[in-house]
C-alpha cells in the first residue's frame, strides 16, 4: 500500500529488490544458513535497514546458523524471500550467474530462472503502479530495478543494450571501444565500428546504428513533447478583466 513507502529503504536496491522477489518460488526455497549469516554480515549498515523493515533479525539467522531451535514463530516466508533477494541483489552487483550459483552453492539453472522470474514480476507491478494514480512514487523506482533485472549488466552497459543487436559481449566491446551512451551508437560510423570493434560484419555495424538511431529519435520526440506540453499556454487559463473607462463611467 502507498503507507509502505515510509518504511522503504532507498540508500540502495536491496529492498526493491525483495519487493519484487517473485512469491512463487520462496515456498519452494531452502536456506543455507551459514551462507544466509555471512551475506548479513557482508551488508554495510544502511543495507542492514533491510533486515529489521522486512522482520528478519540477526539474531534469528544467527542461532538457525548455529544449529539452534527457534522458539519464537517467525514467518518463514519473509526468512525465504529476503534469502532469494540476497541472491538477486548479488547477482546485479557482480552480473555473473556462475559465481553467484558458487556463492550461494544454487545450481545456475535455479539463479537463472530466479532472475527472470524476478524480472517478469517486477515488470507487472510497474505496469500495476502505471494504472494506479496512488503508486505514482513506485514507478520510476521500480522501471530502474526492472530494467537492471531484465539486462543483469553493469548499470552502465544499460543504455547500450537497449538498442536492437547489442547483447552484454557486445555492449563491453562498445564500451570498452569508447562508445558509451546512445549517442555515441547513432552517431558512429559503420566502417569505423568494423575496424574498432572484433568480429563485427558491414551489416551488423549498419544495423546497430540504424536502431541506435531510431531509438534516439524515439526519446528525443518523446522528451520534445513534453518539452511543448510545459510550454503551451493553458486553455485555460484565468484572465482578470480590467474594467474599461466606459464601463466605469457608467457605473457612476
Amino acid at each position: 500500500s502507498p503507507d509502505r513507502l515510509e518504511g522503504l529503504v532507498l540508500d540502495n536496491f536491496l529492498h526493491l529488490i525483495y519487493l519484487v522477489t517473485p512469491y512463487d518460488l520462496v515456498s519452494h526455497c531452502n536456506p543455507d544458513w551459514m551462507i544466509y549469516l555471512r551475506q548479513l554480515n557482508l551488508l554495510s549498515p544502511t543495507e542492514q535497514k533491510i533486515t529489521a523493515t522486512v522482520g528478519v533479525p540477526e539474531s534469528l539467522i544467527a542461532k538457525k546458523a548455529s544449529g539452534q531451535t527457534v522458539k519464537k514463530g517467525i514467518d518463514s516466508g519473509i526468512v525465504n524471500r529476503l534469502y532469494l533477494a540476497f541472491v538477486l541483489y548479488t547477482l546485479l552487483k557482480e552480473t555473473n550467474i556462475w559465481n553467484v550459483s558458487e556463492k550461494f552453492i544454487l545450481s545456475r539453472g535455479y539463479v537463472q530462472n530466479l532472475l527472470n522470474s524476478a524480472a517478469s514480476f517486477a515488470s507487472c507491478v510497474l505496469h500495476f503502479c502505471e494504472e494506479l494514480d496512488e503508486f505514482w512514487a513506485y514507478k520510476p523506482l521500480l522501471m530502474e530495478v526492472t530494467k537492471r533485472l531484465t539486462y543483469c549488466v553493469k548499470t552502465e552497459l544499460i543504455p547500450l543494450m537497449e538498442v536492437g543487436g547489442v547483447l552484454e559481449a557486445r555492449a563491453k566491446q562498445l564500451y570498452n571501444a569508447g562508445y558509451t551512451t546512445l549517442a555515441h551508437l547513432a552517431n558512429a560510423n559503420p566502417e569505423v565500428l568494423i575496424k574498432t570493434i572484433e568480429h563485427m560484419s558491414r551489416r551488423q555495424a549498419q544495423q546497430i546504428v540504424a536502431s541506435a538511431k531510431m531509438l534516439l529519435n524515439e526519446k528525443a520526440e518523446a522528451l520534445q513533447g513534453e518539452v511543448e506540453d510545459l510550454l503551451r499556454l493553458p486553455a485555460d487559463l484565468p484572465e482578470f478583466n480590467v474594467p474599461s473607462i466606459e464601463s466605469h463611467k457608467a457605473a457612476q
